[in-house]
């Protein structure tokens, strides 16, 4: 089982698995809801939320030179008691995300849960995604430098031009036989963020440690996904949901220091 650090930098965890549509979700969620209430996750809500379909237009559309009409996407949301937990179900997927993190064991297990209880329901046929994501927040403390937690090659000129440095970005991609690894960091003053690909899906409770920082911090963004479409099974969903486990925390080691290490165990 994975060591829980005593102040661990992750303030955000998400993990998606995408599935085959489920176009008749909303008759299942009764019984959905049911499953989650008896299990940790009694609070409930439906949101909806309006998309645009932009995909080609055919040749009708394009002379008739229409805006796309909005489309509503149906998202059903599961939450914990103190609302440092939940799961987001929608009609090809379902992501758990936590603002409160023990172990990658604890957290994994959630959703592998979540996933069972949702199969037991509505029957699931196949998995086409699956994906892990950390946000961690490198809070320096006083005397100290964001030199001293992260390595020289994701500061790009921070530290290095005159005035007081504001902003900077640093992303790799890389592909292997196991997936995809996306590595940012983004070195900003202020308080802690999300990017804006998550604000929408964040609404948890944060931590009071990181709502309270304000100053010089990095944000690393760790990103490992998969693609490809198998058949529903959750002993090889765990089985691939823990190598992309272990891919993001290859990442995360090599963006810090051994000093920053030393003080987040």
């Amino acid at each position: 089982m994975g060591k829980m650090m005593k102040s661990a930098p992750v303030f955000f965890t998400v993990a998606q698995v995408r599935f085959n549509p489920i176009l008749s979700l909303a008759s299942y969620i009764p019984a959905i809801q049911e499953h989650f209430r008896r299990n940790g996750f009694p609070d409930f809500k439906k949101v909806v939320m309006m998309t645009f379909n932009l995909s080609p237009l055919v040749q009708e559309q394009r002379n008739e030179a229409q805006a796309p009409a909005p489309v509503p996407i149906e998202r059903y949301v599961f939450s914990n008691l103190d609302n440092t937990m939940n799961f987001i179900l929608e009609q090809s997927s379902i992501a758990f995300q936590a603002t409160e993190y023990q172990t990658f064991e604890v957290f994994g297990g959630h959703l592998l849960q979540g996933l069972e209880l949702l199969n037991k329901t509505v029957v699931l046929s196949f998995i086409e995604r699956i994906g892990v994501r950390y946000l961690d927040a490198v809070m320096p403390r006083e005397n100290e430098t964001l030199e001293q937690y992260l390595i020289p090659e994701v500061m790009g000129l921070h530290g290095k031009l005159k005035g007081q440095a504001q902003y900077s970005f640093s992303e790799t991609q890389t592909e292997g036989p196991d997936g995809f690894v996306v590595s940012r960091t983004v070195i900003q003053r202020g308080q802690i963020g999300f990017p804006p690909d998550l604000i929408q899906m964040m609404s948890l409770k944060m931590q009071q440690k990181f709502q309270q920082f304000t100053g010089a911090h990095a944000i690393i963004d760790t990103d490992a996904f998969l693609m490809g479409r198998i058949a529903f099974d959750l002993a090889e969903a765990e089985r691939k949901l823990h190598t992309l486990h272990e891919k993001t925390h290859e990442s995360f080691r090599e963006t810090v220091t051994e000093y920053a290490i030393s003080v987040w165990e």
